[in-house]
């Protein structure tokens, strides 16, 4: 039996299309398939790009070239779909250098970071480039990484350690799906267990279903830091268990909920703060969109995490 082809497999080129033409069309699908983002380019005389798509069930695969452009996806406050997606970013050629909750790094050929699609970050590639780009669901990602959060954000090499198998597999299903003997629903999963080798030695987890309730706490977190009201009472009501036993399965992650609550505030705050089409905005109005009813301790809690003010990192950042 071979992997079927669907209905959402397409590819496209810019040949014989006007510059101009080509981008829009190439905007439109990126902002589309990949993520919300905004794409940049210095000379759109000189555009060319082409991508590859296909549908592996609950992951899209897709082999993309183009010339030199500025990636901007924004935070998820401005608005996505209802699920949480991820995206794994194979550099083939081109060097793809990222800056995301604060931190600048770069992707280079031969590696791969994972994504979150509701964070802002920002990818500059200088020249033509290519990747292998997965986008996945979070639903998807947590059965294989059930805490994905020490993985993202980091270069990783696929040709050594655990992910060079990632890459050789990533390889050989970009070159070789349509001739695979497996559905491509179980080749997804061959690739989610590979990616479960990524996950770090953690603090011990007595059972599966505690780590399944630390995840389900981190993901409260994310999805309503914003709200001021946001409590370990409400945390612990949502998951129908007691204040107490919270306390325990985040102490053995070595954090509390206000710990880890204020971190990601912060680190949304921090992108906020980076964004330009955020710019006119006040940084009382910043701390306020990112739960904070006291711009002062905003203020103090957001120098301790970057050695910053809040100012001082959205114009060094705004100027660069």
């Amino acid at each position: 039996m071979r992997a079927e082809a669907t209905a959402r497999d397409g590819c496209w080129s810019s040949v014989g299309l006007p510059p101009a033409e080509a981008l829009h069309q190439w905007r439109c699908w990126a902002s589309r398939t990949l993520a919300p983002i905004d794409v940049r380019v210095s000379n759109e005389d000189a555009f060319v790009a082409q991508w590859r798509r296909r549908d592996m069930g609950p992951l899209q695969l897709v082999e993309m070239g183009a010339s030199a452009q500025r990636v901007v996806h924004p935070d998820h406050v401005f608005g996505q779909g209802p699920e949480a997606t991820f995206q794994l970013v194979y550099s083939r050629r081109g060097a793809f250098s990222t800056l995301v909750g604060g931190e600048r790094f770069t992707v280079r050929p031969g590696e791969f970071v994972l994504l979150d699609n509701s964070r802002f970050y920002q990818m500059d590639m200088q020249e033509f480039h290519q990747a292998i780009d997965l986008v996945m669901s979070q639903r998807w990602l947590e059965r294989w990484l059930p805490d994905p959060h020490p993985v993202l954000n980091r270069p990783l090499s696929a040709r050594e350690g655990w992910g060079a198998p990632i890459g050789s597999l990533l390889e050989a299903v970009a070159n070789n799906l349509e001739s695979a003997a497996l559905p491509r629903h179980l080749i997804s999963d061959q690739i989610g267990s590979l990616l479960s080798l990524l996950a770090p030695p953690q603090r011990p987890v007595a059972s599966p279903h505690r780590a399944q309730l630390v995840s389900r706490i981190f993901r409260i977190i994310e999805q309503y830091y914003d709200d001021p009201d946001l409590s370990l009472d409400i945390a612990a009501g949502e998951l129908g268990i007691s204040k107490r036993y919270v306390h325990a399965l985040l102490a053995e992650q070595g954090t509390s909920f206000v710990q880890a609550l204020n971190r990601t505030r912060i680190e949304r705050a921090a992108d906020m703060l980076k964004d330009p089409r955020l710019a006119s905005l006040q940084i009382s109005e910043i701390a306020l969109k990112t739960g904070f009813l006291d711009a002062g301790y905003f203020t103090r809690l957001f120098r301790r995490r970057f050695d910053a003010s809040p100012r001082g990192w959205r114009a060094r950042h705004l100027a660069g």
